[in-house]
């Protein structure tokens, strides 16, 4: 099935078909003669719109008006992926002057109707909306929230402005002046000292221009200057609104709305009309009519996925964007981030909402004034070496730092593969066992419910299904494994021999060496292998052992061909100075012992041979991988460059790795071809 639009714009838009339900939306005027296109497409009543409409009357073929959803997307303007589209074939919403498929459904004219009186469809509706209210779910979801207004309480009326040009101002019966004469009666009525103007957010970017604000100033009006959602709104008297969804919001917070002009939500009894629209009939509830809106006449696409979701879905999606906001913050200055690293970091700061900048050492020690550097913050990729000049520089600020995720990548990072996930940390950094981090506070003091641990629970599943781990390998032919059939086999975990972990996590076995020989000493008779870290294999990096005769007698095979997952799974005991892989050993259900301090060990789950002051809670491993795994890392689809879930992530690294045909650890030619493709898709943000 095809769909047309003369519309370059709508074509551009990322999942345009899925939204449409078409295989390929075309600009080809010689697609209207092929009986597969499903429809014509115009954006509104955008000014081409009615060239749509005279070729659909030409052709016989349907015109489908599009428009934003009412819950669209996440950042201020809607800059952000469309979570949702509208096609209607009878008009469109805000157009008051004819029906559209929203007054239809309200009307109990469309096939969906039905669903407005199903008690099923009703409980999910119910759901839904209290999701909406409870997380302060809006159209853009704009996070720049002021937290402190003097209106915020008290008794006081709110009038809402509206854009210049907005089309359902002018589709919406309502007329410029209409405007002046909305505030003059609040005033008349309550007095200017309870009179509050709300400014749209597209006149606060400085986008757009707005139709009240000169006009309150010269009464003595007070303006809301920042952004501020319709929870926060909840306890003023009414809302005088012309069209806005802003006054829709403030319904759904039990806020009594009058409305000037005719926006889709009035004229079914829950709002007071000044206009009257003869074609609305019915009396609905607020609860219907949220369906009809929100739900029924939406179609909702996670930009993830790219696939054709629920409102319930979108909601979550919301969630997890809000989630990593507040653990970003506020502004940062950015220290250490590598240039092939900053397009992608940006991103993981959320750049876009937040005034973040990229700093020297230099800059940090002779800051451009006093005050920048007693106020902002600084974002250091990792930890360097204590006495190093940059970590000197940080002794007087504020520091938060940033690491590579737990599951990390098809690739290495040493090969500049973007990451999946990232960590930051606002009191340490997890693998720095020598202060607290957050994610140590975290698993001292988080309280997991039922629900997280169930979901932990399907997490360890599916990473152990799917042979996931922090550089997840290439499909390839699992190598000759016979060495282990029958054995009882000790793994030890190489590790790189400037890895920070070692720095800030070891004992006084702090090499590879030492702990060959501390394990062999305390198992002289078990059969022992030592497997390189993949960058070792890879030849990017050391293990501090020059040539493996050295431990000949240490071990008794060096495993540089199986992935990390396979050869957990062959070993009976994994032993680690600080390494990840203790940790996804625990995952396979193996016995771990450290010889170090990493995050994961003092909680009960491991044989530690060091001391742990400050861990004295017990965890469960469900507690310990919904912390480690869920809780602490933020996670990025580096496509849509939206924050997602680790489950979606586990799914496109499946996706990659089957489309993968190098191993990560591949050598000479292929591995520089890999290098060049790998930092060309991290500046793309290409997954």
């Amino acid at each position: 099935m095809l769909g047309f639009s003369l519309s370059s714009g709508i074509k551009r838009i990322p999942h345009i078909e899925i939204f449409l339900g078409v295989e390929r939306l075309s600009r080809n005027p010689l697609q209207l003669h092929s009986k597969a296109c499903k429809a014509i497409y115009s954006w509104g009543h955008k000014s081409y719109s009615k060239s749509s409409a005279y070729l659909a009357q030409l052709t016989g073929i349907s015109h489908i008006r599009l428009e934003d959803g009412f819950i669209c997307s996440f950042g201020r303007g809607g800059r952000g992926r469309k979570y949702s589209v509208v096609s209607d074939a009878v008009g469109i919403y805000y157009d008051s002057s004819q029906p559209s498929r929203l007054e239809n459904i309200l009307n109990n004219l469309d096939k969906c109707s039905w669903q407005l009186t199903d008690r099923e469809q009703m409980l999910l509706a119910e759901r839904a909306l209290q999701r909406i209210i409870e997380n302060r779910i809006s159209k853009y979801n704009v996070s720049a929230e002021v937290q402190d207004s003097a209106n915020d309480e008290g008794s006081f009326v709110l009038v809402v402005d509206q854009t210049v040009g907005d089309q359902s101002v002018h589709f919406g019966g309502m007329q410029p002046e209409g405007f002046e004469r909305m505030l003059k009666q609040a005033v008349d009525q309550y007095g200017k000292e309870k009179v509050l103007v709300k400014v749209h957010p597209e006149v606060l970017a400085g986008r757009r221009q707005g139709y009240l604000s000169s006009h309150a100033s010269q009464l003595g009006v007070e303006l809301i200057s920042h952004e501020i959602s319709a929870h926060r709104m909840s306890h003023c008297i009414c809302a005088y609104v012309g069209t806005s969804l802003y006054g829709f919001e403030l319904l759904l917070q039990g806020v009594p709305v009058k409305c000037f002009g005719q926006p889709f939500y009035s004229g079914w009894g829950l709002t007071e009309d000044i206009q009257h629209n003869p074609r609305r009939v019915v009396s609905r509830s607020l609860l219907e009519v949220f369906m009809a809106a929100y739900m029924i006449y939406p179609t909702y696409v996670d930009p993830v996925r790219g696939k054709v979701c629920s409102l319930s879905d979108i909601v979550d999606h919301i969630i997890e964007q809000r989630r990593q906001l507040e653990r970003i913050g506020g502004n940062y200055r950015l220290l250490g981030i590598t240039p092939w690293k900053r397009r992608y970091v940006d991103k993981y700061m959320m750049a876009a909402e937040y005034q973040h900048c990229h700093v020297s050492v230099k800059d940090i020690k002779n800051p451009p004034s006093a005050a920048a550097n007693e106020t902002q913050p600084v974002m250091v990729w990792g930890c360097g070496e204590k006495d190093s000049e940059r970590e000197q520089a940080l002794e007087n600020c504020q520091v938060a730092r940033m690491e590579d995720g737990f599951v990390r990548s098809v690739g290495l990072g040493s090969n500049y593969t973007a990451p999946r996930s990232l960590v930051v940390d606002d009191l340490g950094i997890y693998f720095d066992a020598t202060r607290p981090s957050r994610l140590e506070q975290l698993l001292q003091t988080r309280d997991c419910t039922t629900s997280e641990l169930s979901r932990a629970e399907s997490l360890i599943e599916l990473l152990l299904e799917n042979r996931i781990s922090k550089y997840t390998s290439a499909e390839s032919a699992i190598s000759d494994i016979s060495f282990y059939a029958g054995k009882r086999v000790l793994l030890v975990i190489g590790q790189v021999v400037d890895d920070a972990s070692l720095r800030y996590g070891a004992s006084s076995i702090d090499s590879n060496y030492k702990l060959l020989v501390a394990v062999r000493s305390a198992n002289p008779d078990a059969l022992i292998v030592y497997k390189p870290h993949p960058d070792v294999v890879s030849g990017n990096r050391s293990d501090g052992i020059a040539n493996y005769r050295e431990i000949e007698k240490l071990c008794d095979h060096v495993e540089s061909a199986l992935s990390i997952e396979v050869a957990l799974n062959l070993c009976e005991q994994i032993h680690t100075m600080t390494s990840l892989a203790g940790l996804e050993a625990l995952l396979c259900g193996k016995k771990v012992v450290t010889y170090g301090r990493p995050f994961y060990a003092g909680w009960g789950l491991t044989q530690d041979l060091c001391g742990f002051a400050r861990r004295t809670r017990k965890r469960s491993l469900a507690e310990l991988v919904y912390i480690c795994y869920i809780e602490y890392p933020g996670y990025l689809d580096l496509g849509s460059g939206e924050f997602t879930s680790v489950e979606k992530t586990i799914a496109a690294l499946v996706e990659e790795r089957r489309l993968q045909v190098d191993d990560i650890t591949a050598s000479g030619l292929k591995k520089y071809v890999n290098i060049v493709r790998n930092i060309r898709k991290g500046l793309t943000y290409a997954a």
